[in-house]
């Protein structure tokens, strides 16, 4: 047997619908980051949660956990029966379920891009097929999405606030999508990760109908993104679709436990979304003033267009600031994503750094 022999009789092979795609990783920043305002993270209010903390024993500890007492909450707060709430790890894993509990191969999802690439890369993993229909700004593209979906269509997608741009979609727009779905028995997945933000909420209107899951999060407005908890809402035999395909223990039980506290601290939520909007228009308005293409969010995030996106992006890399760029080959490499830190002496940081970056940039630095 030759060397070569030798050497491929062994070689691992992966799945085929791994072909072309690579491990998620946060983007780029330089050295000495000490403000991260790339990945969109929320902030919480501590105080409350550190009084949980204090009081957990070690039965919480040894114990499996039970999501049970999160979904019944959750439930109550939706005014649905609790069957129908799946807490998840993370939006991350609601997502994830979705894709595997409806794609296949011979399915195609249609999305529209730019989105949030998990669930892009959910469908593929699930051995379907991704049809795009392209949405960067403006008014969503509703006659050429409903277009797309056809009898191979097991999934469709819409993100809203939208990850990276901000850009919402209305209401009676989803609402034509849904339907244009149901035609078909397409399921259809509304992320409303950053819905808090956003000037109406269309949560209660879409659980009215049956081929629709709502994925929300805990990682944005209630600023727990270390602790992974996010949750999907869907109809009962949806909802039991996505407990099959999900592991049986997706969240720690300090996770739970945390996740339920925030929820009962309101005030200290609406204080926190209020600062973000306040720092939103602030930033849109010195970006403008500054020449870059800014485009309407109704997230906690700006996402804009620059000349020399990179160089933004370095510049702000050496001031102690990361924010979100995306590179060549993503369509929007020209552009970044900014997000707002929900605090008022860091969003001057911030401001100032813009300010002189940009500056220094039109004078030729």
């Amino acid at each position: 047997m030759s060397g070569r022999e030798k050497a491929s009789r062994g070689a691992l092979k992966p799945a085929g619908r791994l072909a072309g795609l690579r491990p998620y990783v946060r983007g780029p920043s330089a050295r000495a980051i000490d403000l991260r305002l790339d990945a969109n993270e929320g902030a919480p209010s501590f105080d409350r949660l550190a009084s949980v903390l204090g009081s957990i024993d070690r039965e919480v500890l040894r114990r499996y956990p039970d999501t049970g007492a999160l979904e019944g909450r959750i439930a109550a707060l939706w005014g649905v029966s609790a069957e129908r709430v799946v807490v998840t790890n993370g939006g991350d894993d609601a997502i994830d379920r979705v894709c595997r509990a409806v794609v296949e191969e011979g399915r195609t999802a249609v999305v529209h891009t730019p989105a949030f690439e998990m669930i892009e890369r959910g469908a593929l993993l699930a051995g379907g097929e991704v049809c795009q229909v392209g949405w960067l700004g403006g008014a969503f593209p509703v006659s050429a999405f409903v277009g797309a979906i056809g009898e191979r269509t097991g999934l469709v997608a819409l993100v809203s606030p939208n990850n990276p741009t901000g850009g919402v979609i209305g209401l009676e727009e989803m609402v034509a999508i849904v339907r244009a779905a149901r035609d078909v028995g397409a399921l259809v997945l509304v992320d409303l990760a950053y819905v808090e933000f956003a000037d109406a909420d269309p949560t209660a209107a879409l659980l009215e109908f049956s081929n629709v899951v709502v994925v929300r999060t805990f990682s944005k407005a209630m600023g727990l993104a270390g602790l992974r908890v996010g949750y999907a809402i869907a109809s009962a035999e949806v909802a039991g679709w996505l407990r099959t395909v999900g592991g049986p223990y997706p969240v720690s039980n300090l996770s739970l436990a945390l996740a339920r506290a925030s929820l009962e601290d309101e005030a200290g939520r609406a204080a926190f979304v209020e600062e973000i909007r306040r720092e939103r228009t602030r930033l849109e308005e010195v970006l403008g003033d500054l020449d870059a293409e800014v485009f309407a969010s109704q997230a906690n995030f700006v996402f804009a267009r620059f000349a020399d996106a990179e160089g933004v992006r370095e510049g702000l890399g050496e001031r102690g600031i990361a924010v979100r760029g995306f590179g060549e080959g993503s369509g929007i490499g020209d552009c970044l994503r900014i997000t707002l830190p929900g605090d008022a002496g860091e969003f001057l940081r911030l401001e100032a750094a813009v300010v002189a970056e940009l500056d220094e940039m039109r004078s030729g630095r």
